[in-house]
């Protein structure tokens, strides 16, 4: 065989052997083994099936350092070779050293005869180091929109309802309506570095609104605010790379109809692991204390008053940079003065973003499409007595979205989105369906 066809033999034989399933386990390398095959690789420095070996044989016993330096001695002597530099990046990843990584997989990107299967791993690595490695200590963001809803205040369909075993005509205002909204959305991270092993103080504030234009909806204008505070923790102290633990407090506050609707202190814990390759792993516990209000239009929302508890989670693969799945799905308790109230929600979901090539205009800002749906399960603990003193209320929604992110700058993009969704209900006021579309604009700071 010719040097350079083994060169291209060797390589490519890294590129499968770190980088997939091996057949030859951990286990069957013993570190006296290891070692000796060391010794024989310093004393044969020029030996590359030699070094490949013992690269093998590191990295499978979780020595990176090892397999990363007898993968540098084969750049030596196979300079510029795009799946050793490859390989190079994603261990000086998997170390935590991301600017080195960032380096090597540069690199293979410059190289044009670099194969597009390697050139769409090294894409998706760029992409995660973006998240996972140095996240910027401030970023905001704006979305404003103009939405229409064919069922805004998510009334029944009919005006005719059964309550207690007899059927009632219900007024206009009872009824599904539709309507105009200005929506606005606008979130907020800030995160300093305690110095500490990579430990950071985390905090996020989110604000949320919704007016109405006609003015019989404005008892359901929405305002809602919520910021968390608390420290996250590198992992990599407990050999866990590319994950972070959080803990921090939470405060909401609530708004409907510009009433006072609820307050809420709280406390949650999360879990961010980028540590599987091509996928993000969210896992967030968290609980509420919701203090209702009562009001002149709400004279018994007080009994609503209870702790909420979430355990969600929420996992994203990345089969290439441009289409990414992602799954989702939560379990939740809420908990209330009035039984009739407190109840238990599991939902799932699932969704698809492509991004791809601009074929109007500015083809350096790639479209975005999304297409997404789930379901929601709800049981009430007890029967409403004042709509069925036999059954507890039972509530299954499901719901459909697609969305087309259109930039049109660096940091400013359009975003017509549409969603439908629709309820059943052993309670016939719960029974509803609606149709949303959105016209929004988004700033990223």
């Amino acid at each position: 065989m010719g040097s350079l066809a083994k060169l291209a033999a060797i390589a490519v034989a890294v590129c499968l052997a770190l980088g997939s399933p091996k057949a030859t386990s951990a286990a069957e390398v013993s570190e006296p083994q290891r070692e000796a095959m060391l010794q024989r690789m310093i004393a044969n420095p020029s030996d590359l099936d030699l070094a490949f070996e013992y690269a093998q044989a590191s990295a499978d016993a979780g020595d990176y350092e090892g397999a990363i330096s007898a993968l540098e001695r084969m750049l030596i002597y196979a300079p510029n070779t795009p799946r050793i530099q490859f390989e190079l990046g994603v261990l000086y990843y998997k170390l935590g050293a991301y600017e080195v990584a960032r380096s090597y997989f540069e690199q293979v990107l410059l190289n044009p005869s670099v194969p597009n299967e390697v050139a769409d791993q090294v894409r998706l690595y760029i992409q995660q180091l973006a998240i996972a490695a140095d996240p910027p200590p401030f970023s905001a963001s704006i979305f404003s929109a103009i939405r229409w809803e064919s069922n805004a205040n998510f009334g029944p369909s009919t005006n005719t309802v059964t309550l207690n075993g007899l059927d009632f005509t219900l007024g206009s205002q009872s009824v599904g309506r539709d309507g105009w909204s200005w929506l606005n959305i606008g979130t907020l991270h800030y995160s300093y570095d305690l110095e500490k092993q990579g430990d950071r103080l985390e905090f996020d504030f989110l604000a949320y609104s919704t007016v109405y234009f006609d003015s019989q909806l404005s008892d359901i204008d929405l305002d809602f605010f919520e910021f968390t505070l608390g420290p996250s923790f590198n992992m990599k102290r407990f050999d866990w790379d590319q994950t972070r633990l959080f803990v921090y407090a939470i405060g909401d506050l609530s708004y409907l109809g510009y009433d006072s609707y609820f307050y809420a202190p709280g406390a949650g814990m999360r879990l961010l692991s980028f540590s599987a390759t091509q996928s993000v792993l969210d896992v967030r516990l968290e609980t509420r204390y919701r203090d209702f209000q009562d009001n002149s239009d709400l004279p018994t929302n007080s009994l609503r008053t209870g702790f909420q508890t979430r355990l969600g989670l929420n996992y994203t693969y990345y089969f290439t940079p441009g289409v990414v799945l992602t799954t989702a799905g939560y379990a939740q308790r809420e908990a209330a003065d009035a039984s009739f109230y407190s109840n238990t929600e599991v939902a799932l979901s699932a969704g698809l973003a492509w991004t791809f090539t601009n074929p109007f205009w500015a083809a350096q800002f790639p479209l975005t499409w999304q297409l997404g749906g789930g379901i929601i399960r709800r049981d009430y603990d007890d029967p409403d007595p004042t709509i069925n003193p036999v059954a507890p209320e039972r509530d299954d929604t499901w719901w459909a979205r697609t969305a087309v992110v259109v930039p049109v700058a660096e940091t400013w993009a359009l975003v017509p989105q549409v969603e439908y969704r629709d309820q059943q209900s052993n309670y016939d006021l719960r029974t509803f369906d609606n149709l949303t579309a959105i016209l929004g604009i988004q700033k990223r700071f």
